[in-house]
């Protein structure tokens, strides 16, 4: 597995296609229709320069020239039927679940519409495409398309031994026992659960970035800078983690390499994001809550202290997005992608729980109620939810020689030198 592109480059492509994509909008008012062409815009920057990295340097894919066109033909038919199917069921499923069924979802919705009206027309181009410039046989037996025609074959076969001749003593399903077949359904329900998380965000993200930066063109205060800087960040995340959940290619060379198998595992993940946030939330306060943004709620009535407070919490997100970031089309729950052992990451294992879990106690601590025991214990138990995600990402990464590698030259999890 080749390693990820420098930490500097991931952040580097988010805030150019960010800053670009801004510019677009108010130039051109493309928000409302085009809300995903920042996710768009930068996968194909990833995906163009892991292509010039491939051509300089070679790594795990080819450009296949000799591949009979017939062969081809067939081979990008048969991923085209099955991603259709799989997409199309995605669609519907978002479009007649309850929970998704709504106009909050709107956007899960609009994507898979505008999606497919694309992959209707250019979805045997691109396989027809990938095929020959990003060959590879091991990606040919482990692709999630290949995959599912495979359980559906073995399916099949047992069905009909059932039916012609009453052999029943092979389980239907024991297809699904391979570890393998099991991660790329299992994928697919991650992906479900997360895509509507991200993707759910970039157009309000989109509209308060731009709403802040007119509130800082209109305006001298610094504060109105400091708020549009913040928005800016939170949308540079939020655009890296849409690319990395909703596309998962060959070109992005982010395929899932392995999933978490165990049921304590997906708990503690999901219980830090919507829906079942809401219920880790009745159990613990989430201190930010109490950040009123009034000089009169903090431990000193001061506006000077607001405003210093709001400086540290940009600088210190600024940190955070940028570990987060550093990561780029391989960041995701529960999988293993591709491992970052450089920037944040060469320091200590899980930069991204200790900046965040920082940052959040930036943004309470200066405040009065967050000194009382209802605020207290909730920072406590949010923190050790993330603790927990964090030793649970490390027990499934762990199997992985290359990650125990990594563990041994990066000896820490969370503090430098002390944890």
């Amino acid at each position: 597995m080749r390693q990820a592109l420098s930490p500097h480059f991931y952040v580097s492509a988010t805030l150019l296609v960010t800053a670009g994509s801004l510019l677009l909008f108010h130039l051109l008012g493309l928000e409302q229709d085009y809300i995903f062409l920042p996710v768009l815009a930068l996968a194909v920057l990833y995906g163009s320069v892991y292509f010039i990295r491939q051509c300089r340097c070679g790594g795990l894919y080819r450009i296949d020239g000799n591949i009979e066109p017939a062969q081809l033909l067939r081979r990008s038919i048969a991923r085209y039927l099955v991603w259709l199917v799989v997409l199309y069921g995605g669609y519907q499923f978002y479009l007649f679940t309850p929970w998704y069924n709504n106009w909050q979802h709107q956007t899960t919705q609009q994507l898979f519409a505008d999606f497919l009206h694309i992959y209707l027309w250019a979805g045997i181009p691109y396989f027809a495409l990938t095929l020959t410039f990003k060959a590879s046989r091991r990606e040919d037996f482990y692709d999630p398309a290949i995959r599912m025609l495979h359980v559906l074959r073995q399916i099949g076969r047992q069905l009909w031994r059932r039916l012609r001749y009453g052999d029943d003593r092979t389980p239907l399903l024991r297809v699904l026992r391979r570890p393998y077949n099991r991660k790329v359904f299992l994928n697919l329900v991650m992906r479900a659960y997360f895509l509507p998380v991200m993707v759910e965000q970039v157009g309000p993200a989109s509209m308060n970035t731009l709403q802040s930066l007119y509130a800082g063109l209109d305006g001298s205060q610094v504060m109105s800078w400091v708020l549009a800087l913040i928005a800016m960040l939170w949308l540079m995340d939020i655009l890296n983690a849409s690319v990395a959940y909703a596309m998962e290619s060959r070109w992005l060379e982010n395929r899932s390499r392995s999933i978490d198998l165990t049921l304590g595992g997906w708990l503690v993940c999901l219980s830090s994001y919507p829906p079942l946030n809401e219920a880790t939330g009745t159990l613990f306060t989430f201190a930010p809550f109490v950040a009123t943004g009034q000089p009169g709620d903090l431990v000193y009535v001061s506006i000077g202290l607001l405003y210093a407070l709001k400086i540290a919490e940009a600088l210190l997100l600024g940190v955070h997005i940028y570990t987060d970031v550093s990561l780029g089309p391989s960041v995701a729950n529960i999988t293993l992608k591709k491992l970052q052992t450089r920037g944040m990451y060469g320091l200590i294992r899980h930069p991204g729980t200790t900046t965040k879990l920082l940052f959040w106690l930036l943004q309470s601590a200066f405040y009065r109620r967050f000194w009382t025991a209802r605020f207290l214990f909730g920072y406590l138990g949010w923190g050790v939810i993330y603790v927990l995600r964090a030793l649970t990402e490390e027990r499934h990464l762990s199997k992985f020689a290359e990650y125990r590698e990594y563990r041994k030259k990066v000896k820490y999890r969370f503090i430098p030198g002390i944890w």
